[in-house]
């Protein structure tokens, strides 16, 4: 089995969150273990105008190759990534999907869906965008450097819990699948339990930290009020990880801190990935 770790600081589909890199190179370098470790370089910060349809869009199109290009020439089975914006999971999870195609579910843990599009984004921010980029919604030059999209019924978003009234059409319109923290809090094997029973067997996990409770895991900013407990995520990956292959992991969204922060990491990747770290 070939992993990898894919380090992509990207910040610019938050337009002006510097600590969005330093926090994908903080994870990089405090986390002891990480194999093969390939790099996307990324354009060197600076100030983007805001607005649409996708702020920075050249800088991104031009590293969301790069980052493909990097997967291609590796091949890998699993995929950690550490990244700095939510749209930094393109690559790994379309390959995914590529890999696996309708046997691969997507669990999304954000504080927000991000399924905003072009078109309905008064930002540009493709952070807020990037499940709709997953899903073949956002851009057409996108689509073309990307692998495979998803479909939304292989969508499971847990935690959500910050909906703008276009993500709420189209999450009403596609029946796709929402987990409140309290549902998860109240049983965490319940989102391994309809993974199962939907069929899949192999599952990708995206965590943007401000899915987390802040008071356990402050390295989401903003983090919207009444996240996940970091313990309830451990347990809700230890059920996923009992009923399928977790085969990527993605870090995303994380803002520097103390050492705990990076050994909180570790512990999500022990989980989600056993044996992956090798120290």
């Amino acid at each position: 089995m070939k992993d990898i770790t894919l380090v992509f600081p990207q910040w610019q589909g938050s337009i002006d969150n510097e600590a969005l890199s330093d926090g994908t190179h903080a994870l990089a370098e405090e986390i002891p273990g990480l194999p093969a470790i390939q790099t996307v370089e990324t354009a060197p910060f600076r100030e983007l105008e805001p607005g649409g349809p996708i702020a920075g869009k050249d800088d991104i199109v031009r590293q969301l190759k790069n980052c493909c290009a990097l997967l291609e020439q590796e091949n890998p089975q699993r995929v950690l990534l550490l990244g700095g914006d939510c749209s930094t999971e393109t690559g790994p999870v379309s390959w995914m999907s590529r890999k696996h195609g309708s046997k691969l579910a997507l669990i999304w843990f954000d504080a927000h869906p991000d399924l905003n599009t072009p078109a309905t984004s008064q930002s540009g921010r493709l952070q807020g965008m990037a499940l709709s980029v997953l899903l073949g919604n956002a851009d057409r030059e996108i689509n073309e450097t990307m692998f495979s999209p998803l479909n939304p019924q292989q969508v499971f978003c847990a935690g959500t819990r910050t909906f703008d009234p276009p993500e709420l059409d189209f999450i009403v319109s596609s029946k796709m699948k929402i987990f409140s923290p309290g549902e998860l809090e109240r049983d965490p094997a319940w989102l391994a339990k309809q993974i199962a029973e939907a069929g899949f067997s192999k599952v990708y996990i995206h965590l943007d930290v401000d899915a987390v409770n802040p008071i356990g895991f402050p390295h989401g900013k903003p983090s919207p009020p009444a996240g996940l407990a970091f313990g309830n995520i451990l347990q809700v990956i230890d059920e996923v990880g009992e009923k399928a292959d977790i085969c990527g992991l993605g870090i995303t969204e994380f803002h520097p801190g103390n050492e705990r922060g990076a050994q909180k990491a570790a512990l999500l990747i022990d989980k989600a990935l056993p044996g992956f770290l090798t120290d």
